[in-house]
């Protein structure tokens, strides 16, 4: 159960570290972000900017407590469990509220796009809304074998299959925009007139 603890815990890492990095790289990719959030419903235009701050300073958040769960963990930290619950919980917490906000702007048809991982913006569609109900999925199952695991020691080796087996599922979920639009069937170019064949 550590290992899978371990695995989660590296994956949500991977996926908040390249989300925040995204955002803080530079001040145009702050406003970015911000703009991004302009169609949401229920979000009036004063809040844009708190908003897109406070969630870019909770992933920075969770980037560090991720990232500390990951290594007393390994470490066999007694600490591991208790605070790598709290900050799953808080995870689960933004998930949700980010979740809510992509469903919210689905069904209402706004317009928002999706700046989240730096890529070229997409609208929000259902895949947004699968992607982040599969990161909800993994923060309940880390929250759960986190809460039972016994911290012990862990052997290096394992615990380095354990982290790049999360970032590699990390990356999928990263560039799902990218991954979706490679394998989407293209439409069929209709020949013009000028183009047929004439007998």
């Amino acid at each position: 159960m550590s290992y899978v603890a371990l695995g989660l815990l590296a994956a949500l890492c991977w996926v908040f570290t390249s989300s925040s990095w995204s955002k803080i790289r530079s001040p145009a990719d702050q406003r970015a972000f911000a703009d991004s959030l302009r169609p949401l419903p229920l979000l009036s235009a004063r809040l844009v900017s708190p908003v897109a701050l406070l969630v870019t300073t909770s992933e920075l958040g969770l980037v560090l407590g991720t990232g500390w769960s990951m290594v007393a963990l390994t470490a066999g930290w007694p600490a591991a469990r208790p605070v790598g619950v709290l900050v799953l919980a808080a995870t689960f917490l933004l998930l949700t509220g980010l979740t809510t906000g992509v469903i919210l702007a689905v069904r209402h048809g706004t317009g928002a796009r999706c700046a989240c991982f730096g890529a070229t913006p997409q609208p929000l569609g259902w895949r947004h809304v699968t992607r982040n109900a599969i990161l909800l999925a993994m923060t309940i199952a880390a929250g759960v074998t986190v809460a039972v695991t016994r911290p012990h020691p862990l052997p290096l080796a394992g615990a380095l299959i354990s982290v790049a087996a999360g970032w590699t599922s990390a990356l999928i979920l990263v560039r799902l925009d990218d991954l979706v639009e490679l394998f989407l069937p293209t439409p069929a170019t209709r020949p013009g007139p000028s183009t047929r064949h004439r007998p």
